[in-house]
């Protein structure tokens, strides 16, 4: 921590910080995630209810503007919704309010679900085949930002990086970029007498050294482009803005070539899938899923690490709307299911680890594979989508990528990146203060 950044006059980053987090919201909603249908709808006044209520307590109203949405569920079911169809109904509910509903406001959290421009959405299945039907119910979590305080955060996340030596090492830093392992010799001296055994060793060193590469590239590649969204947003911010007008012709060509070299970048990231044009019609949705499936079976052949995904994945959609625009919840509705086809990810991948021969199977082991059953096992952790403002030189329908990262933390990019700004004031209090 270098004492330049914060020696400021009265802390004026310690201040804005702590006003972002006074504005955050942070919601808990006691029941079993659902989806659109007829438990969906008996339980929606519930839910609204107790969103409203809890906004009552903090004296707060619907947002506004634009806002930054992250999703947990955690569901005790079995066989429960997928993670997306979650999403789905419960953006829905957080907009307009039903009737019966008290008091009687129009809106819940905000008046249209395309004011959401930062969606994060996580989902634990914790389903217990001993435990007894309703005994461990499940919950939500919401938290809710303005997107302009998600900006900040992150552009100051940024900064402050740029003086933390340990940023790209220190696994809870949003930045965390570790080293790729070298290439594992697999040239094994078999003996005689126990191929058996030493052809597990060989079988499970493969899977140990895709684990641990997954997990590296995963990593690397979320730093890599919250590095890039983070420098976007910086040239859209206001600085930015006043830059422009401030020095004028001499640079205002050099300082749009940087934003648009920054998204470029963003949008371009090898580890990247470029997908098909978003759907703008009723008709172009068949068209569209075929599409992305050629992309995305194109994407695992261009890349055999990711050929069978050995770690939990989350998925980040980066979307440039089309020009009629598009809510983020309906790109995953879309997308996921195709994601889940073709890539195939697991939620606990550990459990298909190759085992001994010669061992005995594991009570535990054997359980939680029945256990994998009933859920959603071939599912991403976590996926998030982030809206970028259009630009006069995107196609009418607009601009997608996917980009698969690392799902071990269960947090969107943007709230990592506030905690770490949060333990970084806090280190600057204890070293200066």
């Amino acid at each position: 921590m270098t004492q330049s950044l914060w020696n400021v006059p009265d802390n004026f980053w310690v201040l804005q910080r702590r006003s972002r987090w006074a504005r955050t919201l942070y919601l808990s909603m006691h029941g079993e995630p659902e989806r659109k249908g007829r438990r969906g709808k008996r339980s929606s006044v519930a839910f609204q209810q107790q969103v409203l209520d809890q906004l009552m307590t903090r004296r707060r109203r619907p947002f506004t503007g634009p806002v930054a949405l992250d999703l947990q569920f955690y569901t005790r079911r079995r066989n429960p919704p997928a993670i997306h169809q979650l999403a789905k109904h419960v953006l829905d509910l957080l907009g307009a309010a039903d009737a019966a509903v008290q008091p009687r406001w129009r809106s819940v959290l905000y008046r249209d679900d395309r004011q959401v421009k930062f969606l994060y959405v996580g989902l634990h299945q914790g389903w217990d085949p001993e435990a007894a039907d309703g005994e461990t119910p499940g919950w939500s979590t919401i938290v809710a930002r303005p997107v302009r305080d998600v900006a900040s955060d992150l552009q100051l996340a940024q900064r402050l990086s740029h003086d933390d030596w340990d940023a790209k090492e220190d696994e809870s830093s949003p930045f965390y970029s570790p080293e790729l392992r070298d290439e594992l010799d697999r040239a094994l001296d078999l003996p005689t007498g126990d191929r058996a055994s030493w052809s597990w060793v060989d079988e499970f060193s493969v899977y140990f050294d895709a684990m641990q590469t997954q997990t590296a590239v995963l990593a690397r590649t979320d730093a890599a482009l919250l590095t890039g969204l983070c420098s976007y947003l910086d040239s859209l911010s206001d600085t930015a803005a006043r830059r422009l007008e401030e020095w004028r012709e001499a640079f205002e060509a050099l300082l749009r070539d940087s934003y648009m070299m920054s998204r470029h970048l963003l949008l371009s990231n090898p580890l990247t899938a470029a997908l098909p044009a978003l759907p703008r019609a009723t008709g172009d949705a068949t068209a569209f899923t075929r599409a992305l499936r050629e992309q995305l079976e194109g994407f695992r052949a261009r890349h055999p690490l990711f050929t069978s995904l050995v770690v939990p994945v989350k998925v980040t959609f980066l979307v440039v709307p089309p020009e009629q625009g598009k809510d983020l919840d309906n790109v995953a509705r879309v997308a996921l299911p195709v994601v889940h086809d073709v890539l195939r990810p697991h939620i606990e991948p550990h459990l298909l680890s190759p085992q001994p021969p010669d061992e005995e199977p594991k009570p535990w082991r054997e359980e939680a594979l029945r256990r994998l059953r009933s859920l959603n096992a071939n599912s991403v952790a976590a996926y998030q989508v982030i809206e970028l403002p259009r630009t006069p030189h995107d196609p009418p329908e607009g601009v997608l990528r996917l980009a698969l990262g690392s799902a071990h933390s269960y947090r969107s990019w943007w709230d990592q990146a506030a905690a770490y700004v949060d333990e970084r004031i806090n280190d600057a209090d204890g070293l200066f203060g």
